[in-house]
């Protein structure tokens, strides 16, 4: 009897995650507030931005909503994190809702006891967002509102009209004659491993993804932008040539050595 009760609950849990998996991909996008009720500002220590690149990293076609497509409203998901009672530490939970408020989706909790107001809110929405890339959702392209017969689709993989200034927004721009990524977040993959590239007042920060660090993300480097010179350097404190092509793909080059890590989209 146990065996068999323990059976059906395993065949329930697994029905249910792939219920979910499949009713979060039957969505074309989902939009991220630019603030969420329990910070103070707007993107507060950028949970907001790391939302949305966490939802593109797990198969989501993601939008701030300042920057929303004009799609039909029942085509999305209308993302918030709620931050739970807790006696230590921080926990941090997702919510997905339809364009009635009906709730489609809630995460595991993530929790994390850092002192740090930005790293703890960090560390637990990273944790709570473990639990929706595991489910390997891959939304369908966003199909744009229009006043002609036929409407626009646009996804990750195609481009839209060229009045659809948002969605056009390019990967780089050109300044002081260099190309640098214009997100705040970009997710990047070198050598079967992958990495998080952080846009900072000085230039960015690259993080490799590691289990073995207590966040899950360990500094590899800072790249230095200065007038026309971009510089890399690393942990250690070697400096080496830096430079991003026009798809974003970073380089690295210490003398005969060439490293590059490539863009995911």
């Amino acid at each position: 009897m146990t065996r068999f009760l323990l059976l059906s609950i395993s065949l329930f849990l697994a029905t249910n995650a792939i219920s979910q998996n499949t009713n979060l991909s039957d969505y074309s996008y989902v939009v991220i507030p630019e603030q969420f009720d329990f910070l103070k500002g707007r993107d507060q220590f950028q949970i907001n931005s790391m939302s949305k690149f966490y939802f593109e990293k797990s198969g989501f076609n993601a939008y701030l909503a300042d920057s929303a497509p004009n799609a039909n409203r029942c085509d999305g998901l209308y993302a918030n994190v709620e931050e739970l009672k807790s006696i230590l530490g921080t926990k941090l939970q997702i919510v997905l809702k339809d364009c009635n408020d009906n709730e489609i989706y809630r995460s595991q909790e993530g929790r994390s006891k850092y002192k740090e107001y930005d790293k703890t809110y960090q560390d637990a929405l990273r944790k709570a967002f473990s639990s929706i890339e595991a489910l390997g959702v891959n939304q369908k392209n966003v199909v744009l509102l229009s006043n002609r017969a036929s409407n626009t689709s646009v996804s990750k993989q195609t481009k839209p009209n060229s009045e659809d200034t948002e969605l056009t927004k390019p990967k780089v721009s050109r300044i002081s004659g260099n190309l640098l990524p214009d997100a705040k977040f970009s997710n990047y993959s070198s050598n079967g491993k992958t990495f998080l590239l952080r846009k900072t007042t000085e230039g960015y920060s690259l993080y490799e993804e590691s289990a073995s660090s207590e966040d899950g993300l360990l500094l590899k480097g800072k790249i230095i932008v200065m007038d026309k010179v971009v510089k890399y350097m690393d942990t250690s404190g070697i400096v080496s040539d830096a430079a991003f092509d026009p798809s974003g793909n970073l380089i690295i080059k210490d003398g005969s050595s060439t490293t590059i890590y490539l863009l995911q989209s």
